[in-house]
């Protein structure tokens, strides 16, 4: 009708991905993929997996993952489908990784729908992911963090549960370190009890995910997925200032430029061992690029994007 208002067309999108790390004990897993659904939907999924005592939970989540989604989706590639395939793998992944090991792993992962500007992401544990839009406007964060020392509602969930939290305390006596949670039976202090496996922990593990999902901003964006290693490195605000300003560089390059950051900093006022990690360090950017964008987004923001 004449006059009316016309629905902008969707564009369309790239995709490209790019990952770093630096290792000490080997025990960050990670990886990224287009996925092909019976229905041709086409997912772009990246995650990363922080394992602690042992390497073995966070690379059987790395190796199972990607073939459990896509069994669990159904051909489905919606939202709802995602979500509830998201729960399920966790759900699988646990009691495999309980069947086989003690090890523990967190697990951070992002899909990418860009032919419906969906994006679902879900998360066990601290490694924490962002979503930063292409024209500049805020980031938003995709992960919640279950560190018993910082969440409120993982405190609350173990105390219910009979648990026992402090502070480790070091050869003084005084208490120090992370708030923990002490299961009993000579078991050690575990920082987080919202994770993949860990058998030694018994009941007060709860792999139920955080799950969340949101539009893709027009302007497209670039994905960040990080382990601890980065985030206990950097303030996020700074992490997310290197995402921003390398936004034409290469997506490798970039996700390099946040892990040697990570070193520096780590290293600021201690130079013995320079190129030595203090723990695993890995990041993953998936840019997620409007295919006109160099119409759209010139030198100083995107046209149009919301």
């Amino acid at each position: 009708e004449f006059g009316a208002e016309r629905e902008p067309l969707e564009p369309s999108f790239e995709v490209q991905t790019g990952s770093a790390q630096i290792v000490l004990k080997g025990e960050d897993a990670y990886g990224s993929r287009k996925l092909v659904l019976e229905s041709s939907d086409e997912l772009h999924v990246t995650f990363v997996c922080d394992g602690h005592g042992g390497a073995a939970a966070a690379q059987l989540c790395a190796d199972k993952l990607l073939p459990i989604l896509i069994e669990e989706a159904r051909g489905d590639g919606s939202t709802a489908s995602l979500q509830r395939a998201a729960t399920r793998a966790c759900a699988r992944l646990h009691a495999e990784a309980r069947a086989a090991s003690t090890a523990g792993s967190t697990l951070t992962c992002i899909i990418v729908y860009p032919g419906r500007r969906e994006v679902t992401a879900f998360n066990l544990g601290d490694s924490a992911a962002w979503m930063v839009p292409r024209d500049g406007s805020a980031a938003t964060l995709l992960a919640e963090d279950h560190r018993l020392d910082t969440s409120e509602a993982e405190r609350e969930r173990v105390i219910a549960l009979g648990g026992r939290l402090a502070h480790a305390r070091g050869l003084s006596g005084e208490p120090g370190g992370p708030l923990r949670l002490w299961p009993g039976g000579g078991v050690g202090g575990a920082a987080q009890a919202r994770v993949v496996g860990d058998s030694r922990l018994g009941d007060f593990v709860d792999a139920t995910p955080a799950v969340t999902s949101l539009k893709l901003p027009r302007c497209g964006a670039d994905f960040l997925v990080c382990s601890d290693g980065v985030w206990d490195a950097l303030p996020a605000e700074a992490v997310l200032a290197t995402v921003r300003g390398m936004m034409r560089s290469p997506v490798t390059l970039a996700a390099s430029a946040i892990v040697e950051s990570a070193l520096n900093q780590r290293h600021a006022y201690d130079c013995d061992g320079y190129r030595r990690p203090r723990d695993d360090t890995t990041a993953l950017l998936l840019r997620v690029r409007r295919s006109d964008e160099a119409e759209v987004l010139p030198a100083g923001g995107c046209l149009g994007c919301s």
